[in-house]
């Protein structure tokens, strides 16, 4: 997860076509999270992982049960061969067995009982890891969303400019109309609005760019005609700043709800059942046999006068029924009882030096969400004072150019720094709504707090 908070993960799943017909509507952010859930396939692939470690564990807990074979043969003598009394003479005969067997396990030193719990173990991390997936997905449709907000105040800025632009023109002409500004002051003043027209052209490309990625992440077969609800962003910056909350409550937090955490705490435990299911190798295993047989001894060669038994005698006569008890004794197996041991303890201190990287990292995680939101909300409320200042600068300005007291060159130098000003308030104030959202989500808050 470290990568997706540090980088803004881009967990994209496959670009394949899904055949679901999509409505048309403004989507909010938690249906394109719910829907990126539903059609993501890297998210796909951790619920077949989950599934299969399911059946996993029915297999394991299978394995008590008691086992059943039959087995049919058939077999035919030539030349000097035993009769059915075991004599060996010439002759041709055939001979047709069955049987019925069956064994159960009664103690094998605890190691399926131990097998089981690290198998269950494993599903538990299993469904840590589809979760923590879901997660990772859930951030990136985050950061694409906030993505379409900001590039599409953009484009709005630009339009912005872009009226402003035409605005200068038509006064650029009025003055030279009226002598007070030289004819070149209109071409230069054209000039800057076929300037700010392809800043428009841009800021739309950024804006459809910005959607493609978040349908992407989506796997949404389709961009055209996708919109998205916008939120109440001045009070959603209210909120998320006076909501803030310091780097050791959200670890304590996150460290036993993170799915990461979890899943490394699982997998120790498993590891745990494992170094016990290859110790009880060292004990010696029971088990309980049964079995029928029979057979039915046909021989060709016989002399006049004389017949085979038939099938019902010789099935009375040949059946055979058996139990017993098996006791084996492990004495010497090549040292691989031991070494499956040795394994099992460097796997048990590698899964506990994991679960120790991963609480290390979630708190490196905490503390650069913390500072980073802190860092973006400054940058924000620094951003708007420029704003302000920037305003204030560009009036001051018109009406001195207005009045013919200026020229075109510093009132397009003021206007380009009211469009710069504005442009970076609105990538702090998103980047300050991502880092505060981040910070929350490690605090257990939902992801989707963000009402349109």
């Amino acid at each position: 997860m470290r990568k997706t908070i540090i980088l803004c993960v881009c967990l994209i799943g496959s670009s394949g076509l899904c055949v679901a017909q999509i409505p048309q509507k403004s989507w909010t952010l938690e249906e394109c999270i719910q829907f990126g859930l539903e059609n993501n396939i890297a998210v796909k692939q951790y619920e077949l992982a989950k599934e299969n470690q399911e059946i996993t564990v029915k297999t394991t807990s299978f394995s008590r049960l008691p086992d059943l074979s039959a087995n049919v043969g058939q077999t035919f003598y030539f030349g000097r061969t035993p009769d059915r009394d075991g004599v060996y003479q010439d002759q041709t005969g055939s001979n047709s067995s069955l049987g019925i067997n069956t064994s159960v396990n009664l103690f094998s030193g605890f190691q399926v009982t131990n097998q089981l719990k690290a198998e269950k173990m494993e599903l538990l991390a299993a469904t840590e890891d589809l979760n923590r997936a879901r997660e990772d997905l859930s951030l990136s449709i985050t950061g694409y969303f906030l993505q379409v907000l900001l590039c599409r105040e953009l484009y709005e800025i630009a339009l912005d400019q872009l009226a402003l632009n035409e605005q200068q023109v038509e006064q650029t002409r009025l003055l030279v109309i009226g002598g007070k500004s030289p004819e070149s002051d209109l071409y230069d003043a054209r000039s800057s609005q076929a300037q700010q027209q392809m800043q428009v052209t841009e800021a739309a490309n950024n804006l459809q760019l910005s959607l493609l990625d978040l349908t992407q992440a989506m796997n949404l077969p389709q961009v055209a005609d996708f919109k998205v609800s916008v939120p109440d962003v001045s009070e959603l910056i209210i909120r998320e700043a006076s909501g803030l909350v310091l780097p050791a409550e959200a670890y304590q937090h996150s460290v036993t709800e993170r799915p990461a955490i979890r899943a490394a705490s699982y997998r120790l435990e498993g590891s745990e059942k494992v170094l016990q299911a290859a110790r009880g190798a060292y004990y010696p295993s029971l088990r309980l046999g049964a079995g029928y047989s029979n057979s039915y001894y046909y021989n060709y060669s016989l002399a006049a006068g004389m017949s085979n038994a038939s099938l019902a005698d010789q099935l009375a006569q040949n059946s055979a029924q058996s139990i017993g008890l098996s006791l084996s004794i492990p004495i010497f197996n090549r040292m691989t009882t031991r070494n499956r041991v040795r394994s099992a303890r460097l796997n048990i201190r590698n899964q506990e030096l994991l679960l120790n990287q991963a609480k290390q990292d979630l708190y490196k995680e905490v503390q650069q969400a913390y500072y980073n939101a802190v860092a973006a909300h400054e940058k924000f409320r620094s951003s708007e004072i420029a704003v302000q200042a920037a305003k204030l600068a560009y009036d001051f300005e018109e009406q001195k150019y207005q009045a013919g007291r200026s020229n075109i060159y510093a009132f397009d130098q003021v206007r380009m720094r009211l469009s710069a000003a504005r442009s970076e308030s609105a990538q702090a104030k998103y980047n300050f709504l991502f880092r505060s959202r981040i910070l929350e989500f490690y605090n257990g808050k939902s992801l989707v707090n963000i009402a349109p």
